[in-house]
This record gives structure tokens, sequence and C-alpha cells, in this order.
């Protein structure tokens, strides 16, 4: 045999592999190309969702704790306040 034939051979039988692996994927296939792209958009749809809901909690915690912050500088402002006017007011 030359060596066009088994090149030719080894086409063909290529060929006819993936002509059955095609068919066997389309009787097999758990859904149709429409069912499966819509899947697959309501998923990516759901992660987008989760992933803006856990972004919008991480926003509202840093808010809690950028306020408690805050509360914690404005009350040791007052208490740093009061000690120096009681230090000032007992020097006197």
């Amino acid at each position: 045999m030359s060596g066009r034939m088994k090149w030719a051979g080894s086409v063909s039988a290529f060929a006819v592999g993936l002509g059955v692996g095609a068919a066997i994927g389309v009787l097999f296939a758990p859904a149709s190309g429409d069912d499966t792209r819509d899947y697959l958009l309501a998923s990516a749809n759901d992660g987008l969702d989760r992933v803006a809901a856990a972004g919008e909690k991480l926003t509202q915690r840093a808010r809690q704790g950028a306020d408690e912050a805050k509360g914690r500088v404005r009350q040791a402002k007052k208490a740093g306040e009061d000690a120096f006017r009681e230090a000032k007011n007992s020097s006197s």
C-alpha cells in the first residue's frame, strides 16, 4: 500500500469517527442547544446576582464599621477635651 492510500484511509477513518461521535453526542445530549444556552445564561445571571448581593453586604458592613469608628473617635475626642479642661482647671 502506498503512503497516499494510508493517508486517505486515516483521513476517512477520522471523518467517520467524527461523524459517529457527533451523532452519538446529538442522540445522548441532555438538552437541546437552546435549552443548554438558556440554562447557562440563567446560571450566569444567578452567579452575578449572588456576587452583587455579597458586594452589597460587604458595603453595608464597611459602612457600619466606618460609622462605629467615627463614634469611637468622637468619644475619644470628647474624653480628651474633658481631661484637658479638668487638668487646666485643677492647675489654676
